[in-house]
């Protein structure tokens, strides 16, 4: 190969890229959408991943792990930017680009393009992102454990506040507030050791929480592998259970219990899905402001605690990867409450990505036939968890609260002193002769595991306890609700 024509083939990079800068530019326009700005973070980011599909495939190089990698490497944090890569001679890429009909579908605000050629080869990758944050240079690489990292950004409209999640090189998850500093958010934390740590702005507005920055941070002389081999599933069902399967692995890496398939949560991510792939957004909060907590108690869905992901990619196995490393998903992922997950799946038509909903929960536990003994049971464990006795369960005490609890709802009241009765310690120090103290907890619950963690109960001076439960309407609480009466006791010596 000549000189002249060795330059003119290194020449024809930059030209490819800055006509397919226009070419994107103009689209935009043509859409009526805002023009995205240059951002060299993400040219240098585009050109690394253009390098990647030369070397590997360009679904390879398009994957969200690969994407962040090489935007964070360039130093940048746009969270899941839209990737397009296309690969060719050089003289196809500007046609096969011009081909691209969901290029402007989306709105961006931020635009970087990179060129690769080797051996007549070439390949070309544009991203788009949008811009949510405007961070601080933050060092992605450190040879020792630094003292505290500080990750610090203005948030753009229509972000309020935000919150640092952060996955440890060890895997758990940690959560940090952003405290307000003039017109910025601000956090610092310390890595927990050697090793990738992913790093999250998880910022929160009226469309709910969104990934606002994302970037990989590394301490120590760890490489960290960004292959992404996926075989889809072919069906949605077999979908479901693979993203259980990934669910429960990384539960049980974890030491936390397994989680199982409920079919009414499917039901409602699986509906949730499909709005989300038919009406034109992508969020956790529906244009007339309905959120997950809505969804659940109109589809009649008791719980005690919940937690939404949403994902998007070419299957929804690598959707779920990108769930699993953004930090704050996977902390829905890791939450020891939750017992059950329901998975939607659903195809987009406009650019044939797969929309996934995971939600888990904790469901609400009604007590089966002995609602009673659930109290009884939610009370030892919160009596273990503190390392104390557990309470001896006293019948006396239990008839005392029954009478109690009906009264109160007869009355529509909840009180320990009702107007036409004694107070109910006189009550307890009456029928329990060797009581020497007495104290009284009321609420109204949703279901007998969710006993208030009271000073009462915490208590190491009590000794025995009964419990009163009944459940009913009331115009002051609310429908089928359980009013509690918990009665706690110390006896005198000898008892």
């Amino acid at each position: 190969m000549s000189l002249v024509v060795a330059l003119l083939l290194a020449a024809a990079g930059p030209t490819i890229e800055r006509d397919a800068a226009s070419q994107v530019r103009q689209r935009f326009e043509q859409a009526g959408r805002s023009v995205p700005a240059d951002d060299p973070r993400l040219f240098s980011a585009a050109r690394a991943l253009a390098r990647r599909a030369l070397d590997r495939t360009a679904g390879d190089a398009a994957g969200l792990l690969s994407v962040t990698e090489a935007v964070s490497t360039a130093g940048g944090w746009d969270a899941s930017p839209t990737a397009i890569l296309i690969k060719g001679s050089p003289a196809q890429l500007l046609e096969e680009l011009s081909q691209q009909r969901s290029l402007a579908n989306e709105p961006a605000s931020v635009l970087g393009v990179g060129v690769a050629e080797a051996g007549g080869r070439a390949a070309l990758c544009v991203l788009l992102g949008l811009r949510k944050v405007e961070l601080e240079p933050v060092a992605r690489h450190f040879k020792k454990l630094p003292r505290e990292v500080r990750v610090c950004g203005e948030l753009l409209p229509p972000l309020e506040t935000a919150e640092l999640f952060v996955t440890q090189p060890s895997g758990a998850v940690s959560r940090f507030p952003m405290s307000a500093v003039k017109q910025k958010r601000c956090a610092t934390f310390k890595p927990s050791g050697e090793g990738r740590s992913a790093v999250e702005v998880l910022g929160k507005g009226p469309r709910g929480p969104e990934v606002a920055a994302l970037f990989f941070l590394d301490v120590g002389a760890t490489v960290a592998s960004v292959d992404q081999q996926v075989i889809e599933p072919a069906t949605v069902e077999e979908g479901r259970r693979a993203v259980l399967a990934r669910v429960n692995g990384l539960r049980k890496t974890m030491g936390l219990e397994l989680v199982r398939a409920d079919p009414a949560l499917e039901a409602i991510a699986q509906a949730w899905a499909t709005r989300l792939a038919t009406e034109g957004f992508f969020a956790h909060v529906d244009p007339s402001g309905g959120d997950l907590k809505g969804r659940l108690k109109a589809a009649g869905y008791r719980f005690q605690a919940a937690g939404e992901n949403l994902g998007a990619s070419t299957g929804p196995l690598a959707a779920h990867f990108g769930i699993e490393h953004s930090p704050g998903h996977r902390l829905n992922l890791l939450e020891p409450d939750h017992r059950v997950l329901g998975v939607g799946i659903t195809r987009r038509e406009e650019d044939g990505l797969t929309v996934l909903v995971e939600v888990l929960a904790a469901p609400l536990d009604d007590g089966g036939a002995d609602p009673v003994g659930a109290v009884y049971h939610a009370l030892d464990d919160q009596r273990q968890k503190r390392a104390l006795k557990p309470l001896k369960r006293s019948p006396v005490l239990e008839a005392l609260a029954q009478e109690h609890a009906r009264r109160c709802l007869s009355r529509d009241l909840l009180k320990v002193e009702l107007p036409d009765g004694r107070k109910l310690h006189e009550k307890v120090f009456e029928t329990v002769a060797d009581a020497k103290e007495a104290s009284i907890d009321l609420a109204i619950v949703d279901a007998p595991s969710l006993v208030p963690a009271s000073k009462n109960l915490t208590d190491a001076r009590y000794e025995s306890v009964g419990v009163g439960l009944v459940r009913g309407d009331s115009e002051r609480y609310g429908s089928d609700k359980l009013w509690l009466v918990v009665i706690y006791a110390n006896h005198g010596a000898g008892d």
